[in-house]
C-alpha cells in the first residue's frame, strides 16, 4: 500500500474538508427511516437489467440464487425530472415527483428480501450516457444540484422540496432500496455527486460507486463524501475496463472500501462468444483467483447482467459454443455464475 497521502478537498462553499478515503465505512449517516442493509460479508451481486417489470418466476429464482445483493438496473433521469427504466423507454417510473410505474414490480422487488431468500440488500443503478448519447442523468444532476440555478420545470438544489430529493425519496420509500449506485461514464463532476450523496444519506440510504476509468475522479468523490455514506465500489472489469484489477484500484483510490470486480457474462449483446470481454463461469472463477492474489482482502464479485443470462439461454449458447458454459436454463446459469464468484474466493 502506498504511503497515506494527506490532502484536502475544496468544496463549493469555500471551506476545506479532509480526505475521507480511509475513514471506516461503518459510520451511520442515516437521518430518515430505517437503516439500510449493509453489504454482506461475502457479497455476491447480480445486476438486474431486464427485470422491469419482470415476472414472478425470475424474482423467485433470484431469491434462491445464492446472490446476496441485487442491483436494479439501469435507470435514467430525463430533462423534465422523469425517471425511466432502461427496460421501458416509453413509460416513466417517476413522473411529476410521484411513482407511476408498475405496481407489480414494486411487489416483486419487495419480495426479494422476504424469507426464505439469500438476498439481503437491494440497490438501484443510476446510469448515465455513453459515447455520443444525448444528455441524461448526470448531466442533469450537475445542472440541478445547485439551488442558486434556475432550470425551467425543475426545483433545483438538494432540499426536501427539490426534484432530486423527490426522486431519491421514491427510491427509498416506494421502491425500498438500500443504496444508490453511481455509474457516471461521461460527466465526472465530483461536487455534484458528493452533494447528491449527502442527500441520499439524509434519506437513509448508502451510495455505491461503479467505475471503469478516471480513478482520480472517483477518489475525489470518496474524499468529498461523509464517512460511512459510500460502502462499496463495483469495478467494471469488461469492455472499457477490461484491464482493471481491483487491487490496483484499491491502491489508487487509497481506500479501505471493499472493491468488487464486475464481470460481463457470456450471452452479452445476444452473443455466445467473448464479445466486449465477456467471460464464461470458468473464466470468471480464474479471474477471481488471479485478482485475489494481489488483493487478499477481496470479499465478493458481481455479474452484469440478468438480461444477458436470459439471452445466453435463449440463444442455446451451451450448444452453440460449448466453451461458454454448460447451463441450459436460467436458474442453472445463475447458479453457475454465483459459484464462479464464490469458488474464486475460496
Amino acid at each position: 500500500m502506498k504511503t497515506l497521502f494527506l490532502s484536502f478537498c475544496l468544496l463549493a462553499s469555500g471551506f476545506l474538508m479532509p480526505v475521507n478515503a480511509h475513514q471506516p465505512a461503518t459510520t451511520d449517516t442515516t437521518t430518515h427511516g430505517d437503516a439500510p442493509a449493509p453489504v454482506a460479508a461475502v457479497n455476491l451481486t447480480m445486476f438486474g437489467r431486464g427485470i422491469y417489470p419482470g415476472d414472478d418466476t425470475t424474482y423467485a429464482q433470484l431469491k434462491t440464487s445464492g446472490f446476496t445483493t441485487v442491483i436494479l438496473s439501469s435507470f435514467y433521469i430525463h430533462s423534465n425530472g422523469d425517471v425511466y427504466s432502461g427496460d421501458d423507454h416509453k413509460e416513466p417510473i417517476i413522473h411529476d415527483g410521484k411513482y407511476v410505474g408498475s405496481k407489480e414490480w414494486l411487489q416483486r422487488v419487495a419480495s426479494l428480501k422476504q424469507a426464505p431468500s439469500t438476498v439481503s440488500r437491494i440497490e438501484i443503478l443510476l446510469e448515465g450516457r455513453w459515447f455520443n448519447q444525448p444528455p441524461n442523468t448526470y448531466d442533469y444532476i450537475q445542472d440541478w444540484y445547485d439551488a442558486s440555478k434556475t432550470v425551467p420545470g425543475i426545483v433545483t438544489g438538494i432540499g426536501t422540496n427539490s426534484t432530486l430529493y423527490n426522486i431519491c425519496k421514491i427510491f427509498k420509500e416506494d421502491i425500498g432500496v438500500d443504496a444508490v449506485c453511481i455509474d457516471d461514464e461521461s460527466v465526472y463532476n465530483s461536487l455534484s455527486i458528493a452533494q447528491l450523496g449527502e442527500m441520499i444519506g439524509q434519506l437513509g440510504m448508502r451510495m455505491t460507486l461503479c467505475p471503469f476509468r478516471k480513478t482520480e475522479f472517483w477518489k475525489d468523490v470518496i474524499c468529498r463524501s461523509k464517512p460511512g455514506l459510500i460502502d462499496a465500489v463495483y469495478l467494471q472489469c469488461y469492455d472499457g475496463g477490461r484491464n482493471n484489477v481491483p487491487g490496483q484500484w484499491q491502491q489508487k483510490l487509497n481506500t479501505g472500501l471493499p472493491i468488487y470486480p464486475i464481470f460481463l457474462c457470456r450471452g452479452a449483446f445476444s452473443n455466445c462468444g467473448p464479445v466486449h470481454n465477456s467471460k464464461s463461469p470458468a473464466d470468471i472463477k480464474a479471474e477471481m483467483i488471479r485478482f485475489r492474489k494481489d488483493y487478499p482482502g477481496m470479499t465478493g464479485g458481481a455479474i452484469w447482467q440478468l438480461a444477458d443470462v436470459k439471452s445466453y439461454i435463449r440463444n442455446n449458447c451451451a450448444v452453440q459454443d460449448p466453451q461458454s458454459g454448460r447451463a441450459v436454463s436460467v436458474s442453472q446459469y445463475v447458479t453457475d455464475l454465483k459459484n464462479s464468484l464464490q469458488e474464486g474466493l475460496e
